[in-house]
C-alpha cells in the first residue's frame, strides 16, 4: 500500500505549514486468518513543521504506532486468550512472538471482582508460585448458582484471607446467607470472623471421602498382612480397588457376559465374597452404604441431628481405629455437617461441586501452559476465561 499525500497538521503546534520530509516504508503483520502468514507493507512520508521543527510520520490506522502487528491481529490474539489455550500456541496462529502476546494480555486492565453472593463456595488449587514460596495455594470463591468465580486470593493462608475479607464492607458480607467449604479449619475461622450470620456447610463430597479413606487405609493393611498362599487375593485387592469404593447399585450394573462361555461375572458378588473374608473392611463397607443411603434422602435439620448422633456413637464404640476417627471427625465438624445434609430454605443441595468444577478448569489452564510463574497474570487469566460473555 502507498498512503496518498493528505493535508496534515503538526501534532506539537498545530501548524498547517507542514512539508514532506522524506519517505520510508513498514511491514505490518495482519495474519488474521490462523496459520496463515499476510504482511502488509505499507509506503508512507515523513513531514516536518517549518514552525516548530518537529517531525512525525503518516498515520495510518491499521495499526498503533510503533506496533508491528495491526488491530485486528490484537483483537483476535485477545479472542483466543479467553480459551484455555497456551501464550505460545496462541503466538504460533498468529506468527508473532510470546513476549508480544504476554505483553498484549498484561496490557489489559486488572480483572474486578464480583459481589458477594446469597451463597459462595470456597476451596483452593495447587500454583507454584515462583515470586512467593509460601503461597502455593490460591483460594478461589465462587458462585455456585451461576458458576462465576467471584474473585481469587493469592494464598489460603489465615492471614491473606483475614486481609482479604477485612477490607469488604460489612453490607456485603451480610448478603452472605450460606459458606460452603471443605473441612478446613482456617476457613472455619474466616466463617466466624466475617460470616458468623451465615450457615456453615461442609461439602459432601469430603464428608464421603472419609469413609473412602477409610476403606482404602483398611484394604492397604489387609494387602500388607497377605502371605505368599493368599497371592490370588492380594492380586484382586490390589488390581480392583476402584470396585470397593463403588456403591452396590453401580457394582449391580457392572456385569460382564463371556460371549463363548456365557459364563456372568457378577462384581457385586465378588466384592461381597471377598468383605465377608476380612470382617473390619466388610464393617467400613457397610457404613459408607448405610450413610449413602442417609445422604440421598432429604431430612429435617432435627431428624439430622440424630442420625449424625447415631453414627457419631455407632463408630465411636466400633474396634476399628479408623472408624473411630471418622466419629472424631464427624464430632468435631457436627454442625457443619448436619447443615450439609438437612434441607435448607434455597431448595437445593448446596456443595462445593462448583468450585471443584472451576478448579479442575484452572488446573487444566496451568497445565496447558505447562505452568504459570506470576499470580497476577494467572489471577487475570482465569477471570477473563470465566467471565467471557
Amino acid at each position: 500500500l502507498s498512503l496518498i499525500n493528505e493535508e496534515q497538521s503538526c501534532p506539537r503546534c498545530f501548524s498547517k505549514d507542514v512539508v514532506v520530509h522524506g519517505y520510508f516504508s513498514t511491514t505490518i503483520n495482519n495474519s488474521v486468518i490462523r496459520a496463515h502468514k499476510t504482511y502488509v507493507r505499507v509506503e508512507k512520508k515523513r513531514y516536518k513543521c517549518k514552525c516548530c521543527g518537529k517531525t512525525f510520520c503518516q498515520s495510518f490506522p491499521i495499526n498503533m504506532p510503533h506496533k508491528q502487528i495491526s488491530r485486528a491481529v490484537e483483537l483476535c490474539i485477545l479472542d483466543d486468550l479467553k480459551e484455555p489455550v497456551s501464550y505460545s500456541y496462541v503466538a504460533r496462529q498468529y506468527n508473532v512472538s510470546l513476549n508480544t502476546v504476554v505483553n498484549l494480555f498484561d496490557r489489559l486492565p486488572r480483572q474486578p471482582k464480583l459481589k458477594l453472593s446469597e451463597c459462595i463456595c470456597i476451596d483452593e488449587f495447587h500454583f507454584s508460585n515462583r515470586r512467593n514460596r509460601h503461597c502455593c495455594f490460591p483460594c478461589v470463591i465462587s458462585n455456585p448458582f451461576t458458576s462465576e468465580i467471584i474473585d481469587i486470593i493469592e494464598s489460603r493462608r489465615y492471614q491473606y484471607l483475614w486481609s482479604y475479607f477485612v477490607r469488604l464492607r460489612s453490607e456485603g458480607r451480610f448478603l452472605v446467607k450460606y459458606f460452603v467449604s471443605d473441612m478446613n479449619d482456617t476457613y472455619r475461622r474466616i466463617k466466624k470472623a466475617f460470616f458468623n450470620h451465615a450457615v456453615h456447610i461442609v461439602d459432601h463430597f469430603h464428608v464421603m471421602k472419609m469413609f473412602t479413606g477409610a476403606i482404602q487405609a483398611i484394604r492397604i493393611k489387609i494387602m500388607k498382612m497377605q502371605e505368599e498362599e493368599n497371592r490370588e487375593e492380594y492380586k484382586f485387592l490390589k488390581r480392583h480397588w476402584r470396585m470397593f469404593l463403588k456403591n452396590r447399585t453401580d457394582l449391580r450394573k457392572l456385569r460382564k457376559v463371556n460371549k463363548l462361555t456365557g459364563e456372568v461375572f457378577d462384581w457385586e458378588l465378588k466384592i461381597m465374597q471377598v468383605l465377608r473374608r476380612y470382617p473390619e473392611l466388610y464393617y467400613a463397607y457397610e457404613a459408607k452404604e448405610e450413610f449413602y443411603r442417609f445422604s440421598k434422602l432429604k431430612h429435617s435439620w432435627d431428624e439430622t441431628k440424630t442420625m449424625i448422633q447415631f453414627f457419631i456413637q455407632k463408630f465411636g464404640h466400633s474396634e476399628s481405629f479408623v472408624m473411630q476417627k471418622i466419629a472424631h471427625t464427624m464430632s468435631n465438624w457436627f454442625v457443619e455437617i448436619c447443615n450439609a445434609y438437612s434441607v435448607n430454605t434455597t431448595g437445593k443441595n448446596l456443595t462445593n461441586a462448583i468450585a471443584e468444577s472451576n478448579n479442575n478448569h484452572i488446573q487444566t489452564l496451568i497445565d496447558v501452559g505447562y505452568g504459570y510463574g506470576v499470580f497476577e497474570r494467572l489471577r487475570n487469566r482465569i477471570l477473563y476465561i470465566n467471565r467471557k460473555p
